[in-house]
């Protein structure tokens, strides 16, 4: 069983793609197709599904109906 500092860990990948979305931020918050072409992630899946593990683990937030509603939350 993991224990809940475990699980928020980030992966390598994951902390780059905070990282990222850190760094855009300063001026608008990247899309997901923004964050795959970056990141060189084949698929816009593949993002989402990092989002969601970074919001799993209260990294980020993101606000639904927004095209750039990522809010990185540290």
């Amino acid at each position: 069983m993991s224990t809940e500092a475990e699980d928020k860990v980030l992966t390598k990948r994951q902390q780059e793609i905070l990282s990222y979305i850190q760094e855009q931020s300063r001026r608008y918050g990247p899309t997901i197709r923004e964050i795959a072409s970056a990141m060189q992630i084949a698929s816009p899946n593949g993002v989402v599904c990092h989002l969601r593990a970074l919001e799993k683990k209260g990294r980020i937030r993101r606000l639904p109906g927004i095209s750039r509603g990522i809010e990185v939350l540290q």
